[in-house]
């Protein structure tokens, strides 16, 4: 059985507990459990973009368990709530965030935190010269979900954002609790930055903001919204870093990205292919950044011309040196490559990628293309190595292809369109369909490889009656091996709620 099918056939099985835990009123359990196996879905993908189960329960919790209030406040200057589960010092998340709020000034901009406390956002914000003042919502986590949903729901009948846009983690249940209501006005955005894979939230949103084109026709069809209520919003790329065009005496190699992106699997090894560049090449150094320095993976492909760097955002010094950037595999970082990009480094993009992993369409006349093969990517980096004049004209073609279509000017203008089209519009809640919408093509089978994620299967379901704890663990057998289970005699206590 594929691995797709595999996660498929564990992930149904999961419904029927999300069920018991509904049915039982384990309303909270049952909150917990959704967002757990929407973090597993998440990465163990299994051929669904959403889930209309987990979505409908959700939804009915909310009615069942939350106030929802008219918004009565009218705000006449343009206002935006950016709500996020949590952000970090380093990400391509964070920094997409901050550079939405750094270019548009046209808005007064909030932040809201369904996960992270107030200090560790300020201090992040801060580290991004973003003065937030008394612009952030936060709670206590230890709070639940319920008590959050209803403080934010509060929160939103008080303050009538022009719009709402959701830069939260794909198992984020919050947002799907919250936006539930047609009762709250403020139109929702949801910032598609997990397009490849499941998440949480498209009953609740009234327009999905693409960073890349292609995914439109595609989550019209596997998220169930319709085309007209798609934008492309390409990612705000930081333009303030330029080259240093001093002669020296290395080639210099550039590649960044999250760790997890750069692990190999039975296609794709990026280290090895780095490794074999520095070998080849005697006056090439290659730097990796956002490799922690307990990466077993340091010591592997270990080269004293292959510099791994740990995750850090100081990066100005690695762009303004580098002659060739290279987008990283198996899973590539867009945003990471668009900033070397944006300043004029030459690049070599992924091979064979996914459709899911382009952030180009392919245009060979404008130097974007995607080789074929390792070997193919393998000869390509070389003649941008060692063949000037030909990575001179790429690199000529590339960065008018950019400027054209991913600047600053170019994002402003795209998102200036986007709000001219959504003026006055209300938070309208669509309605969820009854059946699941499941995809077994190559892309989603490719995603099914790329990364394992341990479940535990019992987690969040200890509360349940005797007879549904039986029915939890009849369906733990004949699973996914990164699905965990308990011994026979942890079993029988948690039988017995020992």
């Amino acid at each position: 059985m594929s691995r797709l099918l595999e996660n498929k056939k564990y992930l149904l099985k999961t419904l029927k507990i999300a069920t018991l835990l509904y049915n039982s009123g384990k309303y909270d359990d049952c909150l917990k459990y959704i967002e757990k196996i929407s973090y597993s879905a998440w990465y163990n993908f299994a051929g669904y973009y959403t889930l209309n189960h987990f979505e409908s329960i959700i939804r009915n919790i909310a009615a069942k368990s939350l106030h929802f209030k008219d918004q009565i406040i009218s705000e006449k200057e343009d206002t935006t709530l950016h709500i996020f589960s949590e952000i970090n010092q380093v990400g391509g998340h964070t920094k997409l965030l901050f550079n939405w709020i750094e270019n548009d000034r046209d808005s007064k901009h909030y932040l809201l935190s369904t996960w992270q406390d107030a200090k560790e956002i300020t201090d992040i914000a801060t580290s991004y010269n973003c003065n937030i003042d008394d612009r952030l919502y936060t709670f206590n986590k230890e709070s639940n979900h319920l008590s959050k949903a209803q403080k934010i729901i509060d929160i939103l009948a008080e303050k009538n954002f022009s719009r709402i846009v959701l830069h939260i983690h794909p198992h984020d249940a919050i947002p799907s609790l919250v936006f539930s209501s047609d009762r709250l006005t403020s139109p929702v955005f949801f910032l598609n930055h997990a397009e490849h894979t499941y998440w949480l939230g498209a009953p609740v949103i009234d327009y999905l903001l693409q960073i890349r084109e292609s995914n439109i026709k595609k989550d019209s069809k596997n998220r169930n919204i319709p085309v007209e209520y798609q934008f492309f919003l390409p990612i705000p790329v930081d333009e303030s870093f330029s080259l240093n065009k001093k002669e020296k005496e290395t080639f210099n190699i550039l590649s960044i990205g999250r760790e997890s992106k750069y692990e190999p699997n039975v296609e794709y090894n990026f280290y090895e292919a780095a490794l074999n560049i520095v070998k080849e090449f005697d006056h090439v150094v290659f730097t990796i950044v956002g490799i922690s320095q307990n990466n077993p993976n340091r010591k592997i492909y270990e080269h004293d011309r292959l510099v791994f760097v740990e995750p850090t955002r100081d990066i100005k010094g690695f762009i303004e040196n580098t002659d060739l950037y290279l987008e990283g595999f198996p899973v590539p970082s867009f945003t990471s490559l668009l900033e070397p990009a944006m300043a004029g480094i030459p690049f070599v993009l992924h091979y064979n990628p996914s459709d899911i992993y382009k952030v180009f369409e392919e245009d060979r006349e404008n130097g974007i293309f995607y080789p074929e093969n390792l070997e193919n990517w393998h000869e390509t980096v070389g003649k941008m190595i060692s063949d000037e004049s030909y990575r001179h004209e790429i690199n000529t073609k590339q960065e008018s292809y950019l400027k054209n279509n991913f600047s600053l000017q170019a994002w402003k203008n795209k998102l200036k369109n986007c709000k001219e089209n959504t003026k006055n519009k209300t938070h309208k809640v669509r309605a969820i369909p009854q059946n699941e919408t499941y995809v077994e093509g190559t892309d989603e089978k490719i995603v099914s490889l790329i990364e394992i994620k341990n479940v535990n299967h019992y987690t969040f379901t200890e509360n349940l009656g005797i007879v549904s704890k039986l029915k939890v663990v009849a369906l733990s057998f004949d699973n996914p091996s990164w699905v965990k289970v308990l011994s026979k005699k942890r079993t029988l206590g948690y039988l017995l709620g020992k």
